[in-house]
């Protein structure tokens, strides 16, 4: 009997697998989200998340309040498969924080908090023909679209919205979407 106890034992335990049930504990969810659009164009890789190295500049090389830099930052935003039949014109909107001293213009932040008025700077951009693009506004200029692919030019330069200007490493987040009117 001593013998036959532990040889039972061991029949029941392996038939354990035979009659175990599956555990499903509830673990979240997954949101996946995506976009369709009827977009005449698309943005090329290199300017989904472009960056634009402005430079450095001396605090004593800007004037009084409305002031611009001398120095003009050029940049492009390079668009691809483009399709005239969808949409004719393509213009460029963009939007951002702007500084209650001065709404012409980006804030331009001295540190990473993003506050306005930090530095004393803010940022305005230009487009192809150098008219002041005003932020968060839709756009003044559109461009046809005459090919698969266009490149479209702007240019950056640092204003000044408050004295005196607090030196350090400038911050500007700046975002883009493309209108078709």
């Amino acid at each position: 009997m001593i013998r036959t106890l532990p040889l039972l034992a061991l029949m029941i335990f392996a038939a354990f697998p035979a009659f175990s049930h599956t555990v499903v504990v509830d673990g979240g969810r997954v949101q996946l989200r995506g976009e369709l659009v009827n977009s005449a164009c698309a943005v090329a890789q290199e300017s989904q998340d472009l960056r634009v190295e402005m430079g450095q500049y001396r605090s004593n090389t800007f004037g009084e309040v409305g002031s611009f830099s001398t120095v003009t930052v050029p940049f492009s935003l390079h668009l691809v498969e483009c399709r005239p039949d969808i949409a004719s014109l393509v213009g460029v909107s963009f939007q951002g924080l702007s500084p209650a001293e001065d709404p012409q213009v980006f804030v331009a932040s001295a540190k990473a908090t993003g506050m306005p008025g930090e530095s004393g700077l803010g940022l305005a951009l230009f487009d192809g023909q150098q008219k002041l693009i005003i932020p968060n506004a839709p756009p003044e200029h559109y461009s046809p679209i005459t090919a698969e692919e266009m490149i479209l030019h702007f240019s950056a330069r640092y204003r000044v919205i408050s004295l005196p200007l607090v030196p350090g490493n400038l911050l500007t987040d700046v975002w883009f979407t493309l209108v078709y009117p």
